[in-house]
């Protein structure tokens, strides 16, 4: 059994060994391995991560109050893509295995709970890109488990199996992954989840990437609050008994006004059929309903359609966690109703990136924490927003170039 310390030994002895490729990442030579530094031969983060990414990625231009391991981590996102890069990653993504051609000695893996639609797809493709600007990744894996926990189980054993030095995980299965992650700890494999899949108490992996899922429950009743007053809202949620529903309902509703009455929840499964079902069953019930919170942005689609199918106008505030393109474009081809109005937070694909340079950040001797949250930062839609170059379910916070996205979906 091999332990966490004397593998990391052992990778930064490889690096320091490692002639740098010519075509090495954008990050400068790192000093000398210390407390607070890159190690020896390792890259060393840039924190001055370009405002304008920090805006469309999560709504925000002002750096204050974001961890540095976030600012690394974005700064990288933001560095351009060569054709030569684009077409590596692209042949990553398909491969779901690939050598990435530096000659570096490290191996990371992106064990993904279920990767078969778009936003799953465009965040293993985030992840690639990030990989690809350290030269110190020789080699990128990719696993899915299709939503069957013993094969999410199985692998990551066979990433253990493969001697992998990071796994990015988002694990879908939830608890029932402690005892094999706690597998990968003791075998010195530095796993990392994002978005919000948060394991136990988390001891027993390296760190994770969330949202604070509360927080945005808080914000969606801010804006209720604000902008209907008095008046009937709805939620809606994914799957029956997920987590992150039931989270930010929990904070929403103590937070809303007097004024606000919640006349329900229903679930969607987060598809568009859900969404027309749950919608409809409330404007049969409410047809004044004046506001809904709700996760997926793409998904209410079918609650558009649930309102034509009642003959109601859409009168209505939204307030949304992500920020798929196809209802912006709704929006602005409904004519940018000013008594349709819609709040949105962050797609949040680009975590997966976040996920790896904390891992490659801890590897090159920075101190990292052992959860990073990623606080909400809402805005309110505009015709910048719609995006009809890209697929309907695209999340327009994601920093996959767009000709990248168009290539992986031709």
């Amino acid at each position: 059994m091999k332990l966490v310390h004397s593998k990391k030994i052992a990778i930064i002895v490889a690096i320091f060994a490692m002639v740098l490729a010519a075509c090495a990442a954008p990050t400068a030579q790192a000093p000398a391995a210390g407390g607070d530094g890159a190690a020896a031969g390792g890259s060393e983060e840039n924190f001055n991560a370009d405002p304008a990414v920090l805006m469309k990625t999560m709504g925000v231009s002002d750096a204050s109050g974001v961890d540095d391991v976030v600012l690394a981590a974005m700064y990288r996102a933001g560095l351009p893509v060569s054709d030569e890069m684009a077409a590596l990653a692209l042949q990553c993504w398909r491969e779901k295995e690939c050598d990435t051609g530096t000659g570096g000695p490290i191996t990371v893996a992106l064990a993904d709970g279920f990767g078969e639609n778009l936003w799953r797809e465009v965040t293993h493709m985030e992840m690639v890109l990030q990989a690809l600007t350290y030269p110190e990744i020789g080699r990128i894996i990719y696993t899915t488990a299709m939503f069957d926990t013993q094969q999410a189980i199985a692998d990551i054993r066979g990433l253990i199996a493969q001697d992998v030095d990071i796994i990015v995980g988002f694990p879908d299965a939830g608890d029932a992954l402690i005892p094999v992650v706690r597998e990968a700890t003791e075998a010195g494999v530095i796993y990392v989840t994002h978005s919000y899949g948060v394991l136990g108490d988390g001891s027993d992996y390296f760190s994770s990437i969330s949202e604070d899922v509360c927080l945005l429950g808080q914000e969606f009743a801010r804006i209720l609050n604000e902008e209907v007053g008095t008046g009937k809202v709805a939620f809606l949620g994914g799957t029956p008994g997920n987590p992150l529903s039931a989270y930010w309902q929990s904070c929403e509703e103590p937070a809303l006004g007097s004024g606000i009455e919640l006349v329900g929840r229903a679930d969607t499964f987060w598809t568009r059929e859900g969404s027309f079902d749950a919608m409809s069953g409330f404007l049969s019930a409410h047809p004044d309903l004046a506001g809904v919170s709700y996760e997926a942005a793409g998904s209410f689609m079918g609650g558009l359609s649930a309102y034509e199918a009642a003959g109601l106008p859409v009168d209505l505030v939204l307030t949304l966690r992500t920020d798929e393109t196809v209802l912006f474009c709704e929006w602005v081809d409904m004519g940018q109703p000013e008594n349709f109005k819609i709040y949105f937070g962050s797609g949040g694909n680009y975590q997966s990136r976040i996920a790896l340079t904390a891992a490659m950040m801890h590897l090159n001797g920075y101190d990292v924490p052992s959860s990073i949250v990623i606080p909400p930062y809402m805005q309110e839609v505009n015709p910048s927003h719609c995006y009809r170059d890209l697929p309907d379910d695209a999340s327009i916070s994601s920093m996959v170039p767009h000709d990248v996205v168009r290539a992986m979906y031709p």
